[in-house]
């Protein structure tokens, strides 16, 4: 790359400091045109890499800022270039007249991602580090951060190297049978070989499967709050989302529709809905909001059935007929501190329906919310935690589905008695896959399509 480029790397609004960033191989000379140095001339021989230097950055005889100025000589930068970081206060108008100036100077702007794109180019990082540092600059919460940050740090790069170090014992093994089959020498099994075969579909099936849950999890899980009127369900939503959003009423039917609102809890991306209150009505507009809660509750990720224990109730009837909603829902028994003495927990505990929870809780007085929230945080698969998530981009999934496919039809060709000159075809289709995970790419059009996700600067 025989240009240099240019960009403001910090995100655009006022700050205390932004940053400009040159790469590539005259972005020293190109920067040490607009600085002026507090000691004097100093000779651009004498920069020193990975040292900072205050200064003034100037254009032409006028001063536009002083600025912290640090060089860092390539092979050992980011980009694998030379790359040179000029940092300034951080007023956008300052910012954009410092660039102009590189500009005018023989840099030319960079596209987005284009730091990125070059390090990947340069081999300081492999395609999943590229694509997890676009994730952690727009992740959109505390879970979707930690899983970018997993492959940042190299945890899909080091699986794709071991599968791939295991297929290539295994075609290995296969290629040593084909070339000396009439010598005197002893392979392993058939059976030994397809289990070797199987134990490395199982892994690259089961990530697909882990990958997928993880993004229906990052698209928003869906916690829908459902009951008859006036049994708190708004009130709770409120003291949920820490505002008001859903009107309150002591009469029945005001909310006719679902409302729903998008909001992290514990780091998660949640979409909370209050949906109308369930009760025999001939009111047609209500009768279609009743039904619409019905068809979110049975959708719901997580179910939160809430009902009124300050109302006299024959609560072991009510849990005979609702079983099949409060089976693995959690139920919040609000107004709990004005609870009827008709009222038991035990009338529903007692029932054992697999996955029942039961949460006392008052809107009024707050009693029993913490409890409640960590109830639907744990509904919601303990996702404090991404340990046992994994975060695959599309192009990665394309690659291990078809690694995928690859083996489970060479399993069906060995099972069919052909011989390893045939199946050694599909091992070797799913090499070439598993070489495309870690960056294995040929194509510009490709590399533009992940590199253009990212930001100017980046």
């Amino acid at each position: 790359m025989a240009d240099t480029i240019a960009a403001i790397s910090t995100a655009s609004g006022a700050g205390a400091i932004g940053i400009l960033r040159l790469s590539g191989p005259e972005a020293l000379p190109i920067a040490y045109r607009h600085l002026s140095f507090f000691e004097g001339a100093l000779p651009l021989s004498s920069i020193k890499p990975r040292n900072a230097y205050t200064c003034r950055f100037v254009d032409g005889e006028k001063k536009l800022d002083q600025v912290v100025f640090i060089y860092f000589a390539g092979p050992n930068s980011f980009t694998g270039e030379d790359l040179c970081e000029i940092h300034t206060h951080g007023n956008p108008i300052l910012l954009r007249e410092a660039l102009e100036c590189l500009f005018r100077s023989g840099a030319r702007p960079a596209k987005q991602g284009e730091f990125t794109k070059r390090a990947f180019l340069n081999g300081k990082i492999d395609l999943n580090e590229a694509e997890a540092i676009g994730r952690i600059i727009g992740a959109r919460s505390r879970f979707e951060l930690e899983l970018a940050q997993k492959n940042a740090f190299g945890e899909i790069s080091r699986l794709a190297s071991n599968l791939r170090s295991q297929l290539i014992s295994l075609k290995a093994e296969c290629e040593a049978e084909i070339d000396f089959s009439t010598e005197d020498l002893t392979f392993e099994s058939l059976e030994e070989r397809k289990k070797r075969i199987r134990s490395i579909s199982d892994i690259c099936s089961n990530l697909l499967k882990r990958s997928s849950e993880t993004e229906t999890l990052l698209e928003r899980s869906r916690v829908v709050l459902y009951g008859e009127p006036n049994t708190g369900k708004s009130s709770l939503m409120n003291l949920i989302l820490g505002r008001d959003r859903s009107i309150i009423s002591e009469i029945p039917g005001t909310t006719r529709d679902y409302i729903s609102e998008d909001f992290l809890l514990s780091g998660v991306p949640i979409r909370l809905i209050d949906t109308a209150g369930v009760r025999e009505t001939g009111d047609k507009i209500e009768k279609m909001g009743i039904e619409r809660s019905e068809k979110e509750f049975s959708q719901a990720d997580v179910r939160l059935f809430v009902i009124d224990v300050s109302q006299k109730n024959d609560w072991n009837k009510f849990a005979e007929e609702n079983r099949s909603k409060l089976e693995g829902a959690i139920v919040a028994a609000n107004k709990s501190d004005i609870r009827d003495p008709s009222w038991d927990p035990q009338y529903i505990l007692k029932k054992n329906y697999p996955g029942t929870v039961l949460v006392e809780v008052s809107c009024k007085s707050r009693q029993g919310l913490d409890t409640l929230v960590s109830e639907i945080s744990f509904k919601l698969q303990g996702l404090e935690s991404s340990e046992d998530y994994v975060l695959l981009e599309e192009r990665n999934r394309f690659h291990f589905s078809s690694i995928t496919r690859s083996l489970e039809n060479c399993l069906t060709l060995m099972e069919e008695g052909a011989p390893a000159e045939i199946y050694i075809k599909e091992i070797d289709s799913a090499l070439e896959q598993i070489g495309e995970v870690n960056g294995r790419v040929d194509t510009e059009e490709i590399l533009g399509r992940i590199f253009s996700k990212f930001c100017v600067g980046k």
